[in-house]
C-alpha cells in the first residue's frame, strides 16, 4: 500500500465535504464509476467531484486555476481517506462526546474552533444569543440545516480524533534539566574552527572502479532507498500557437489607423471607450494614477499629444492626452530617495549610519549616478527601481517623511542635505517639481492574439504529425526531419499536474494512465499551444533495476571510498585543525564559526553536517576536536572547539517547557495519525476521470 501524506486543512475548505461520509444517506459510497477505493469502500467518481466542487466554492479559491483544483482534489481525499482511517479506529475504542459536551461545544460557550469559525462566517458573532437566533431561524431552511449540520458533524469528529490523540500527548512531561538544555541550545552558542577537505580533491583513479558486486550489495541492502511509485515517460514537441508576422502586421496596421484617428478626430473619449479590450479608455488621473507610458513623459506634453503606440508582453497600447486639467486643492511632484534604516539604533550606531549618508551624498554631488547608488545602498521599498518613488501627492503618508523637503523646492536636482526622521535617514533628488494639474487621457488597449487562419496552420502541422507517426523511432525520425525540438517528460506519476515544461498537462497524464500503450501518439490542446507526445517508457512500482540505479550507487559508493581515503589520511595527522591542514596538503581548508549553534544544520563554505555539529557540542574543553566526519557527500571535516558561549541561567523556564510539549505533541500527532492511514488499504484511480 502506498503511503499518503496527511495535510490538516481547514475546515472553511473541508467543513461541507465530509459531512455526510459515515452518513446512511451518503452518496459518497456505492456504486457507479469509481475513483478509488479506501479500506474496501469505494469512492464515486460523481461524488468525489461534487465534494471538490464544494470544497472549492468553500475555499473561495477561483475554479479555472488547474493548480488549484488539483491541490483541492489532494486535500479532499486524503481528508476522505483520514476520516474514513479514524472512524474505523474511534469505534472500536468505543470514544463518544457525550450530549452535554455536544452541545457545549456547537452551541453553547465553548464552542470547538470549526463551529466558532463556522457562525463567524455565517452570522459574523458566536456569542450564544446569537447562535439560538440563527437554529430558529433555519428551522424552515433546508438547505441552511444540511450546511449546519455538515460543520457539526465535521466538528464532533475533529473532537473525538483530539480526544484520542490526547490520550498519548497527555503523557508528556518535560523536566527542568530538559527546558534548562533547550534554552542553553537556543541562546548559546560555540566559537569553533574546521578542518574541510572536499571529495573533489581525491581523483576516481585514486580510488579505482567500483566492482558490480559491491553496487548490487548495496542495493540489496538499500531497497527502501530505491523503491519507487510506478510512472510514466514521454516524449514531446511543442507547437506554440503565437501571432505570426502577419498577424503582427496587421495589428500593427490597426493601431496605426487608431493613432491616425486620434491624431485627426473629435470625441476620442467615446472612441477610445468603444474599441478599447481592456481598461475604461477615458479617464481624468492625477499624475499619481496615470498610466506608466504617461507618467514618464508627463512633464513634457502637451495637450493633443500621442504616446504610442507601444508593445509590451503581447499587449498594444496608445495614449492621447486630450485635456490638461488646473486644480488648487492638490500638488504632485516626483522624486527618488535613498533610504537608510535607523529604528531602534543607539546614538553612536545612528552617528555611523549618518557618516555612511554624507559619504553616498557626497559622491553624488560629485557625478556618481543616483539611481546605481540607490540599487546599492538603498533600504527602501524602490531600491530596485533606482529609488524611484514617481509622483506623489502632497499629503499622502506614505510619503511623509520627505514631503518637506520635496515639495519646497521649486527645481530639479538634489536636496543637497541629508533627511532624517525617528526611522530613517534619507537622499532625496527631485525628478519633477511640484504642479498643480491633473490630466483627461484617451487609452486604447488592444491584446496582440493570433488569427483563426495561424491557429489553424498550427493545428494542422501538430495534427500531422500525429496522424502520420505510430511508434516512438517514428517519432524521433518525423522530428529530426522537420526541424522540431523534441523535449522530454520524466517520472510523470498518475496525480502530476506538470510534465516536463509544460505546466497543466492533467490530459496528458489522463491519457497516459487511461487508454494508453508504450509507443502510442497522441496530439493535445494545451494553454496556448499543441503538443503531439509519444509514450515512451513506464517504471513499475517497486525497487528499481540495477541498470537504472548504477550510476547512482557508484557515485554513493565512490564517495564512501572518498571519506575513508581522507579520513585515514587525516586520523594520522595531529595539532590544531590549522596545523593538520598544513601537513595534510593544499586540498585542505581552514574555516571559522564565532557563533555555532546546536539547531544550525549546516557548516558555511561546507554543507549540511548535523552530526559533526552535534559532536561539537559535546566537546568539553577548549581545543578539543571531534573526529573526522561526511558533511552532506561533499567531503569530510574536523572541528575543534575555540570558546563556550553560554546563556546566563533565567528564573523561569516556563516558554521553553511549553515550546518541547508543542513540539512532542505535533511529533505524537503526526506520528498516530500517519499510522492510523498506514493501516488503511488505498486504491487511488482519480487519474481517471481528473
Amino acid at each position: 500500500m502506498g503511503k499518503l501524506l496527511i495535510v490538516v486543512v481547514g475546515l472553511s475548505i473541508v467543513a461541507f465535504v465530509l459531512g455526510d461520509l459515515l452518513g446512511q444517506n451518503s452518496t459518497l459510497l456505492g456504486n457507479g464509476r469509481n475513483v478509488g477505493e479506501i479500506d474496501g469502500e469505494e469512492i464515486t467518481q460523481e461524488s468525489f467531484a461534487t465534494m471538490v466542487q464544494n470544497a472549492q466554492r468553500n475555499s473561495g479559491y477561483p475554479s479555472g486555476n488547474p493548480q488549484i483544483m488539483q491541490f483541492l482534489r489532494d486535500q479532499v481525499w486524503n481528508s476522505i481517506i483520514a476520516d474514513v482511517a479514524y472512524s474505523n479506529k474511534l469505534d472500536e475504542l468505543g470514544l463518544e462526546i457525550g450530549p452535554n459536551e455536544r452541545i457545549d461545544m456547537v452551541q453553547g460557550r465553548n464552542l470547538s474552533p470549526e463551529m466558532s469559525n463556522f457562525f463567524l462566517q455565517r452570522i459574523g458573532s458566536n456569542d450564544p444569543a446569537s447562535i439560538k437566533q440563527y437554529l430558529a431561524s433555519i428551522q424552515f431552511d433546508q438547505n441552511e440545516q444540511y450546511l449546519f449540520a455538515s460543520y457539526e458533524r465535521n466538528a464532533i469528529i475533529q473532537r473525538t480524533i483530539q480526544k484520542f490523540e490526547n490520550l498519548l500527548a497527555k503523557t508528556e512531561y518535560v523536566t527542568l534539566a530538559e527546558a534548562q538544555k533547550a534554552y542553553q541550545e537556543q541562546l548559546g552558542f560555540r566559537s569553533v574552527e574546521y578542518l574541510s577537505v572536499p571529495f573533489s580533491s581525491v581523483s576516481n583513479d585514486q580510488i579505482g572502479t567500483i566492482p558490480d558486486n559491491e553496487i548490487k550489495a548495496y542495493l540489496d541492502s538499500h531497497e527502501d532507498e530505491f523503491t519507487v511509485e510506478e510512472t510514466r515517460a514521454i516524449d514531446f514537441v511543442s507547437f506554440p500557437v503565437i501571432p505570426s508576422a502577419q498577424d503582427t502586421a496587421q495589428y500593427d496596421q490597426q493601431l496605426a489607423d487608431i493613432k491616425a484617428r486620434f491624431e485627426t478626430g473629435d470625441n476620442d473619449s467615446i472612441y477610445a471607450t468603444s474599441i478599447t479590450e481592456q481598461g475604461t479608455g477615458f479617464m481624468e488621473y492625477d499624475p499619481t494614477a496615470l498610466p506608466i507610458a504617461v507618467a514618464d513623459q508627463l512633464t513634457s506634453l502637451k495637450e493633443g499629444d500621442i504616446i504610442g503606440p507601444n508593445l509590451e508582453n503581447g499587449v498594444y497600447t496608445i495614449h492621447k492626452l486630450t485635456e490638461i486639467v488646473p486644480t488648487t486643492d492638490s500638488e504632485f511632484a516626483r522624486a527618488s530617495q535613498i533610504v537608510f534604516n535607523t529604528a531602534g539604533m543607539s546614538a553612536a550606531d545612528k552617528a555611523g549610519v549618518r557618516t555612511k549618508a554624507n559619504d553616498i551624498l557626497r559622491q553624488i554631488r560629485n557625478g556618481a549616478d543616483f539611481a546605481d547608488m540607490a540599487r546599492q545602498h538603498s533600504e527602501g521599498a524602490y531600491n530596485n527601481v533606482g529609488g524611484d518613488a514617481g509622483w506623489m501627492k502632497k499629503g499622502d503618508t506614505r510619503t511623509a517623511d520627505i514631503e518637506t523637503a520635496v515639495f519646497g523646492t521649486t527645481r530639479k536636482g538634489l536636496i543637497r542635505r541629508l533627511i532624517e526622521t525617528d526611522n530613517n535617514i534619507y537622499i532625496v533628488s527631485v525628478t519633477e517639481p511640484k504642479i498643480k494639474n491633473r490630466y483627461k487621457v484617451a487609452q486604447v488597449i488592444v491584446e496582440l492574439t493570433p488569427s483563426t487562419q495561424t491557429i489553424d496552420e498550427v493545428y494542422r502541422k501538430a495534427g500531422l504529425f500525429a496522424s502520420d507517426v505510430n511508434s516512438i523511432q517514428e517519432f524521433n525520425d518525423y522530428a529530426a526531419e522537420n526541424g522540431y525540438a523534441v523535449f522530454n517528460g520524466n517520472g510523470i506519476d498518475k496525480n502530476a499536474i506538470s510534465v516536463g515544461r509544460l505546466t497543466n498537462a492533467r490530459q496528458v497524464v489522463s491519457w497516459l494512465y487511461g487508454e494508453a500503450s508504450i509507443g502510442d501518439v497522441k496530439d493535445f490542446d494545451l494553454d496556448g499551444e499543441y503538443v503531439v507526445a509519444v509514450y515512451r517508457d513506464k517504471t513499475e512500482e517497486g525497487v528499481q533495476s540495477l541498470e537504472d540505479v548504477r550510476i547512482q550507487i557508484a557515485a554513493k559508493l565512490m564517495n564512501e571510498k572518498k571519506a575513508e581515503f581522507i579520513k585515514a589520511k587525516i586520523n594520522g595527522l595531529s595539532g590544531t585543525v590549522s596545523a593538520m591542514a598544513t601537513a595534510y596538503g593544499p586540498e585542505a581548508s581552514v574555516y571559522s564559526n564565532n557563533s555555532l549553534k546546536l539547531a544550525d544544520v549546516s557548516l558555511p563554505n561546507t554543507g549540511v553536517a548535523p552530526e559533526a555539529i552535534g559532536a561539537a557540542f559535546a566537546l568539553q574543553n577548549v581545543g578539543d576536536k571531534t573526529k573526522p566526519y561526511v558533511v552532506d557527500n561533499q567531503g569530510v571535516v574536523v572541528i575543534e572547539l575555540k570558546s563556550i558561549s553560554s546563556a546566563a541561567e533565567i528564573g523561569d523556564y516556563t516558554s521553553y517547557e511549553n515550546q518541547i510539549l508543542q513540539a512532542a505533541f505535533a511529533a505524537i500527532q503526526a506520528k498516530l495519525r500517519q499510522a492510523v492511514i498506514d493501516r488503511v488499504e488505498v486504491v487511488d484511480e482519480r487519474y481517471k476521470y481528473f
